[in-house]
């Protein structure tokens, strides 16, 4: 794994909150347009992202989200 993909990877692993359903694509959005809150090495770093390499991040945040949120979803009858 390249490091501005581990980079970008975990900084999106620990400021989500996996229990928010609109945080990953808030997330995203901040690293985007480069607020003021997300370091300027991540600011980097997701510049230099391929769509492939942002595709393998959004996939592998997205299965973290579905693990950890597993055990939260109610039983809907």
């Amino acid at each position: 794994m390249a490091n501005h993909t581990k980079i970008v990877l975990d900084y999106l692993m620990t400021e989500t909150p996996f229990t928010v359903k609109q945080s990953f694509i808030d997330r995203l959005h901040e690293i985007n347009e480069g607020f003021e809150t997300v370091p300027e090495e991540v600011i980097d770093a997701y510049q230099e992202l391929t769509n492939y390499e942002l595709w393998e991040i959004i996939r592998k945040v997205a299965c973290e989200g579905k693990r950890r949120n597993k055990e939260i979803i109610p039983v809907q009858f």
